[in-house]
Parts: C-alpha cells; structure tokens; sequence
C-alpha cells in the first residue's frame, strides 16, 4: 500500500468541513501525514469596466484575508494534534486549483466534503466532488454530511 504523507483537505467553511476533518485528522495521526488546506474563491473573469474591476479586485483581497483568519480557526477546532503543512488561499475553478494544487504538492489523498446534492440541483450545479474524484491522481475520500 502507497504511504500517505500529504492529504489536502479543501475548505469552504461549512459544517461538512469539520465532519471532512474529522476523517483527515484520524488518517494523518494513523499514518504519521500532514494535512494541506486550500480554500478557493472563486474568480470572474468577464468584469470588464474598471471600476467594477477595481471593486472586485479589492473584495477579492478582503475575501482572501478573511479566509486565511477563518483557516487558522479551523486548524485550532478541528485538526489538534495534526501538523498543517500549508494553508492556502487559491483564485480560479475549485475542480481545477484542487486538482493543480494536489498535483504540484505531491498530495498522496484527498479528503473531500460533499454537499450530496440531489435530483435537478445537481444536474445544473454540477458536482465538485464528483470532478475532482474523476481526475484526481490519487485517492479521494468524500465525506457526506451526517
């Protein structure tokens, strides 16, 4: 069985974070791995007049700060005892920065929440999860809310 030295735990600060890092803690602690968190905001790229841009360029900086607060939160509550390699705050598509993250980090499992949406929701919102466990490099572990 490969070892698992790097999990990457994505977080958008709701309640199936915590239930995701419940699962990441106790793996880390079984095989001696650190935990790597990632929160991605999403980016928008059809802005085109500058002062909406000026305005979205700026809440995205206060979002990113905000995220980097809530994070080191997070680690206190939900992952004592674990060493956090990092904790980083990503722009782009969630599939994708996951996805480039996990790789360009030599991430070994990747522990993801799920919303677990259901019937037309799901067609239209699409699934992060079910993307990111389709081409993902490694293992991934969906954790469904309770």
């Amino acid at each position: 069985m490969p070892e698992i030295k790097r999990i990457l735990l994505p977080v958008v600060f709701s309640d199936n974070d915590n239930l995701a890092a419940g699962y990441a803690r106790q793996i880390a602690m079984c095989a001696g791995a650190e935990v790597d968190l990632v929160h991605v905001t999403p980016r928008v790229d059809f802005i085109s007049e500058d002062i909406l841009q000026a305005v979205y360029t700026s809440h995205v900086g206060y979002e990113k700060e905000v995220a980097e607060k809530l994070m080191d939160a997070f680690i206190e509550k939900s992952l004592p005892g674990v060493g956090v390699r990092s904790k980083v705050v990503l722009s782009g598509q969630p599939v994708d920065e996951i996805l480039k993250y996990a790789r360009e980090n030599a991430i070994n499992m990747i522990v993801l929440p799920t919303h677990t949406r259901k019937g037309p929701e799901a067609w239209f919102v699409g699934s992060v999860a079910e993307r990111v466990t389709r081409k993902a490099h490694c293992p991934v572990l969906l954790v469904h809310p309770e």
